[in-house]
């Protein structure tokens, strides 16, 4: 008799399974059977939901992206203009362990586009964009458009500048940077 399972719920162990190798040794080391291992199954048990080691990857961002809005929400809190607008960015140059754990995966699915495009997110950064949008419009900035682009590519670059010089983009160095460029787009 065929054992009934939440297709969500394994999604989800097998994205937290995904994590955990990654944290522990590192992004390279993601495959099908050690994430089995350490879900302490098959392979067959990750296979039947995710098939191939990018599926793992893109499936583990994906996880964390409700994470992400839920988080944002939390940050943002009941802030408003340009204030809202400048812990927007703040938030998206978070230095966070698990974010930069899930800035590596993003560089890794991404690295693949040429040959899997259906495999990178791109849901995400667009609802990243559509953020700056809207806390770019209720600053008042005068080209909000304009500047939903600008943070948006500053963003990005940061993912990728943290892991190429770590120790350069520092918290504070990312900071001086973002206030400078949120100040400029603000009229400040």
């Amino acid at each position: 008799m065929p054992i009934d399972v939440d297709e969500v719920q394994r999604r989800k162990a097998i994205a937290e399974a995904t994590l955990a190798v990654a944290a522990r040794d590192g992004a390279r080391a993601i495959t099908i059977r050690a994430v089995a291992k350490e879900l302490g199954g098959s392979t067959a048990m990750v296979t039947n939901y995710v098939p191939t080691r990018m599926a793992l990857i893109t499936n583990a961002v994906r996880a964390a992206e409700s994470r992400w809005r839920a988080d944002l929400e939390a940050h943002l809190g009941d802030r408003s203009g340009a204030d809202r607008l400048r812990a927007t960015v703040e938030w998206h140059l978070s230095t966070e362990p698990e974010d930069l754990l899930l800035r590596t995966l993003w560089v890794e699915m991404l690295s693949t586009a040429h040959v899997d495009p259906q495999g990178v997110d791109r849901r995400e950064p667009r609802e990243s964009r559509a953020e700056f949008l809207d806390a770019s419009s209720a600053a008042g900035v005068p080209d909000a458009d304009l500047a939903a682009d600008v943070l948006s590519l500053l963003t990005r670059g940061y993912y990728v500048s943290t892991m190429e010089e770590p120790t350069y983009w520092t918290a504070e160095r990312t900071g001086r940077v973002a206030r400078a460029v949120v100040d400029a787009l603000i009229g400040d």
